[in-house]
């Protein structure tokens, strides 16, 4: 691994463990009930005073006989039922307000944030562990039940985040059959998307760092051979002997030197697929 891909997988890493820290946390600056809200439910709130002070006054009437016992059953009969039909109503427009102002379906931006800050998580974890999967493939697959243990883990891990966070946000407006195939198609094409990239993206890189190291090696290479041709060259024609014994080494060292090309060869052939 580069020191540049070293650098960004310990930077994701921190940001995404400050994320999994802050992220249920963010609904605290939030207060538990908007503002419109509060000021609305204190509305409610005076009128239920008023009225019970109505009421008070109204058997203060009957208790100093301002008002007979009939007066006072049909007024109280009348009162019940007024207050009953105005709180109906206040409750409704309080329903109505609230539906008005939701957030992505939530009564408020803080109940929105508990939800999703506990699911975000699940989504950074994720792709952490994917992260170290491709940083130790190697050793990984030098057991290759850990190595697929690894998988699964990593697979589900990605299914299940997705699932809680699409359940969370998707609007529940649809039928039920309609509804849990929609969340389980989703959950599937967004794990299977996210590996595919991430995995992509990694090997990419890797595979471009890999090739821009295997010409560079390649180019000094022939350039030491070169070098070796010609010093061999200088050495035959000081002392004819050596010809053929020089001969004989050069030719070991092409041989060997086109082994060695064809295992990296392959060896990157097998990364590759």
């Amino acid at each position: 691994m580069t020191d540049s891909k070293r650098i960004f997988l310990s930077v994701f890493i921190m940001i995404g463990a400050v994320i999994i820290f802050t992220a249920p946390l963010l609904h605290i600056r939030f207060p538990k009930k908007p503002a419109y809200q509060q000021k609305f439910e204190n509305k409610i709130k005076k009128y239920h005073v008023d009225k019970d002070n109505e009421l008070c006054d109204l058997k203060e009437a009957l208790s100093q006989n301002k008002i007979s016992p009939l007066d006072y059953i049909q007024q109280l009969e009348e009162f019940q039922i007024n207050k009953a039909v105005k709180t109906d109503i206040l409750d409704y427009q309080l329903n109505n307000l609230i539906d008005e102002n939701r957030i992505a379906g939530f009564r408020s931006m803080r109940i929105f944030l508990i939800g999703f800050g506990i699911r975000l998580p699940y989504i950074l974890f994720s792709f952490i562990i994917l992260f170290f999967c491709l940083y130790s493939k190697e050793k990984l697959k030098t057991n290759v039940y850990l190595h697929r243990a690894v998988i699964v883990l990593y697979t589900i891990s990605f299914f299940i985040s997705f699932y809680l966070t699409i359940w969370f946000l998707l609007p529940r407006d649809l039928p039920i059959t309609a509804y849990h195939l929609l969340i389980g198609c989703l959950s599937i094409l967004s794990t299977t998307l996210s590996i595919y990239f991430i995995k992509y993206y990694y090997n990419r890189g890797s595979n471009f760092l890999l090739k821009f190291k295997v010409k560079e090696l390649v180019r000094f290479i022939n350039k030491s051979r070169s070098y070796t041709l010609d010093f061999a060259l200088k050495a035959s024609q000081a002392n004819p002997d050596l010809k053929k014994d020089i001969k004989n080494k050069i030719g070991k060292y092409d041989e060997e030197l086109e082994e060695t090309m064809l295992k990296v060869a392959n060896k990157k052939e097998s990364e590759i697929s």
